[in-house]
C-alpha cells in the first residue's frame, strides 16, 4: 500500500510537557530532511537572555483566583476549601514546598479561565527562587503513578485550594503560557503572514507508562490551552527512538534488532523495548511492556540536602534554611547547574560549592564561603540513583530474554540521560559484559523527545506497528445463568430473551501483555435491544484490570480487580433503519435489535473508538474517561 504523505505546507510543533522541565521544537514540513534542522526554542520569559533548551515546569500565582469561571468543572467537581481531613507534612524537602492543602477531587479538569493574566500568574523562569510555586503537576494527571519522595501531595493540594484551581486548570494554564510563547517565537522567525496562512500541527508527548485516562486528561488540558482540536499524542520513548536512530549515524542496528530506550528525566525514568521492523521509513514493534520508576535526577538534590545536613548537623542546617534561605538556594542551584551535569566518576575533581554567609567549618568542609566536595562525595550521591536505574534496565532486559530475544542496544536520552556518570555506569555494566550491549547517547539527548515529536508530526504516520497491552480490556455482559458457575446475587430475568441470565460477567477482548496492532482496530461485538420510541444511543462501560490474571466477574466494591476506564457512547441513530431487526417475543413484546461492533485502536498516546455494522463504519464513539 502506498503511504499517504502529509501536506507540505504546515508547521509542526512538538511539545514535551515534562515533570521538571518542558521543551518546544518546530519545523516547517516543506523544508527539513534531517533531525538537526529542527528548531528548538531556547529563549524564555524571565530567562534574562540566557538560552536554555527547556523551561522549568513550574507555575505560581500572585493571588487567589476569584473569577466564577475558574470554578467551572468540565466533568467533575472543583477543589474546595472544605476538603475533609488534610494531612500536613513537615517541610523538609530540597525544593521548598510550602505547607499547603487540597480536596481529593482536585484531579478533574477545569476550563481555562480568561481571567488569568500575566499579572496574576508566572511560569517557568519567571518564578523567583523564593516564590511559592506549583511543580511536578504532570504526575498528578495520573493518580496511578507514585509521586517522588521530594513532592508533598498535601502541599500541592493545599496550594491548589489557595488558588481555587484544580490540577487540570493549572496544567492547562501552564500549557497555554508555553504554547503562546512558542507561537510568539515562531511569529518572530517566520513572520505574521506566514503564521496566519500556514496550518499548525501540534504533537504532544506523554509517558509510555501512563494510564489511558491520564493520556486523555493531558489531551483535554492541551485542547483547553488553545492548541487546537487535532492534536497528536506520542509516547516519549517512541519520540526519543525516532530521533536517536536518525541522529546516531552510522549505527550497527538493523532489521530484527531490539533496543531499549532509557528516558532518564528529572523526576522519572521510563524504559521500553522496541524491535526494528523496517528502517526506511522507520517502523518498530513493541517487544515487551514498558516500565519505569521515580528515580530521576531530582533525587540527587534530596541526597545533596541530606549530605549537607549530615555535615552541618540538623540544628545548623535548619537555621540556614530558615534565616539564610538565599545562601542555601545558591548552593542548591550550583549543585543543580554544575555538579550534577559535570560529574564524571573517572575524573578526580574537586567541586567548590558557593555557600555565602556560612562560617568556616573545617569538619564540614566549608572554607571561605565554599563547601568542598570531592569525587567520592559526589559519587556517594549518584550511586543509589544509578543503582535504581540499573535495576530498571536489567528488569526490562530480563523480560526480553524471557521471550527468547536479545537486546542489542540501549539508547540513553532525557535530561539525566546527558549524564556522563550514568552513561559510563551503563556501559560498564552492559557494554563490557557478554553478551555485549551497545550503549548509545545521541547528541541533544535532553531534547531528543521533543525533536522526535516533531519528526513524528512530519512523518504523519504511526511509528510503532504493534504494541503490548499494559492491562486487560473488556466489558461486563449478561450470560445465560448456570447455577454451577454463577451465584444467585447476579441472577435476573431477561424480558427480551425470556431467560434467566447472570449479570456482570466479564468478556475480555484484550489480554494483558497481548500484541495489539496500532494500525488495525480490535473489534468488540455488541447488540442493542430497544422498544418502539426508545432512544437508540447506547452507553457502554469499558472495563480494565491491571492484574496479571483477570477475574470472570465485574465487582464495583472497593478493592475490586476491575475498574471502569471510560464510558463509550455510540450514537446508533446513525445506523440506517433497515439494519435493525424487528422481533416479537412469546409474551407479545415488540422490540428491535441491532448487532454492531465497537472498534478500538491503540495508537501512540491514546485510544480511538468507532462503531460499525457489517464492517461499515458509521461514526466515531464518544468516550468519557473516569
Amino acid at each position: 500500500m502506498e503511504r499517504s504523505k502529509p501536506p507540505v505546507d504546515r508547521l509542526v510543533v512538538g511539545i514535551d510537557f515534562g515533570t521538571t522541565f518542558s521543551g518546544v521544537a518546530a519545523a516547517y514540513s516543506a523544508s527539513p530532511d534531517a533531525p538537526d534542522e529542527i528548531s528548538v526554542i531556547k529563549t524564555w520569559p524571565g530567562g534574562n537572555n540566557i538560552t536554555s533548551d527547556k523551561v522549568p515546569s513550574e507555575i505560581a500565582y500572585d493571588a487567589a483566583a476569584t473569577s466564577p469561571s475558574d470554578l467551572k468543572v468540565a466533568g467533575g467537581r472543583c477543589a474546595n476549601t472544605s476538603g475533609g481531613n488534610i494531612k500536613r507534612n513537615k517541610l523538609a524537602d530540597a525544593f521548598h514546598f510550602n505547607a499547603l492543602s487540597t480536596s481529593p477531587d482536585a484531579g478533574k479538569l477545569l476550563a481555562v479561565s480568561d481571567s488569568t493574566t500575566a499579572s496574576t500568574m508566572r511560569w517557568g523562569f519567571q518564578v523567583r527562587p523564593d516564590k511559592q510555586r506549583l511543580r511536578c503537576l504532570k504526575l498528578l494527571l495520573d493518580p496511578a503513578q507514585p509521586l517522588p519522595k521530594y513532592v508533598s501531595l498535601d502541599d500541592l493540594q493545599e496550594q491548589l485550594v489557595g488558588t481555587q484551581k484544580n490540577v487540570g486548570t493549572v496544567v492547562a494554564e501552564y500549557m497555554r503560557a508555553l504554547f503562546d510563547h512558542a507561537k510568539e517565537v515562531l511569529n518572530r522567525r517566520y513572520g505574521e503572514f506566514f503564521m496566519s496562512t500556514t496550518s499548525l500541527k501540534v504533537v504532544l508527548t506523554v509517558p509510555a507508562v501512563w494510564s489511558d485516562a491520564a493520556q486523555d486528561a493531558t489531551l483535554r488540558a492541551a485542547k483547553a490551552a488553545g492548541m487546537g482540536q487535532d492534536i497528536t499524542l506520542i509516547f516519549e520513548p517512541e519520540a526519543a527512538a525516532v530521533y536517536a536512530l536518525q541522529a546516531i549515524q552510522p549505527n550497527h542496528l538493523k532489521v530484527g534488532h531490539n533496543f531499549v530506550v532509557v528516558d532518564a528525566g528529572g523526576g522519572t525514568v521510563d524504559l521500553i523495548t522496541y524491535g526494528i521492523r523496517q528502517l526506511a521509513p522507520l517502523r518498530l514493534d513493541e517487544v515487551v511492556r514498558g516500565s519505569g520508576g521515580c528515580c530521576g535526577a531530582a533525587f540527587l538534590n534530596i541526597l545533596f540536602e541530606d549530605f549537607v545536613r549530615q555535615k552541618l548537623g540538623d540544628d545548623s542546617f535548619d537555621e540556614i534554611r530558615l534565616n539564610k534561605p538565599r545562601s542555601w538556594m545558591m548552593a542548591l542551584k550550583y549543585f543543580e547547574d554544575y555538579v550534577k551535569r559535570h560529574y564524571d566518576p573517572a575524573e578526580d575533581d574537586l567541586f567548590n560549592i558557593p555557600f555565602p554567609g556560612i562560617p568556616d567549618n573545617a569538619d564540614a568542609g566549608i572554607d571561605q564561603g565554599f563547601l568542598c566536595m570531592d569525587t567520592a562525595d559526589v559519587g556517594s550521591l549518584f550511586k543509589p540513583v544509578i543503582d535504581d536505574i540499573l535495576t530498571l534496565v536489567e528488569g526490562q532486559m530480563r523480560s526480553v530474554r524471557a521471550m527468547d530475544k536479545t537486546v542489542n542496544a540501549l539508547i540513553l536520552v532525557g535530561g539525566f540521560g546527558q549524564s556522563e556518570c550514568l552513561l559510563k555506569c551503563l556501559r560498564s555494566r552492559f557494554a563490557e559484559a557478554q553478551p555485549r550491549v551497545e550503549v548509545m547517547q545521541p547528541v541533544n539527548a535532553w531534547t531528543a523527545v521533543v525533536r522526535g515529536a516533531v519528526l513524528r508530526g512530519l512523518e504523519g504516520e504511526e511509528l510503532v506497528l504493534n504494541r503490548k497491552a499494559r492491562r486487560h480490556y473488556g466489558v461486563s455482559a449478561s450470560h445465560k445463568f448456570n447455577r454451577r458457575k454463577h451465584s444467585l446475587d447476579v441472577k435476573y430475568w431477561d424480558k427480551y430473551d425470556e431467560k434467566w441470565k447472570a449479570a456482570d460477567q466479564m468478556t475480555w477482548f484484550i489480554s494483558k501483555g497481548a500484541t495489539v496492532s496500532s494500525t488495525e482496530p480490535v473489534t468488540f461485538p455488541f447488540y442493542r435491544n430497544c422498544q418502539p420510541g426508545q432512544g437508540r444511543t447506547s452507553t457502554i462501560e469499558l472495563l480494565v484490570c491491571d492484574d496479571d490474571e483477570a477475574p470472570r466477574q465485574h465487582n464495583v466494591n472497593p478493592g475490586a480487580k476491575t475498574r471502569v476506564l471510560c464510558q463509550m457512547m455510540p450514537d446508533l441513530d446513525k445506523v440506517p433503519g433497515h439494519l435493525w431487526s424487528d422481533h416479537v417475543n412469546a409474551s407479545g413484546l415488540r422490540f428491535q435489535s441491532l448487532d454492531y461492533d465497537i472498534g478500538m485502536q491503540v495508537e501512540s498516546g491514546g485510544l480511538r473508538f468507532d462503531f460499525r455494522v457489517d464492517d461499515v463504519v458509521y461514526g466515531k464513539v464518544t468516550a468519557t474517561f473516569d
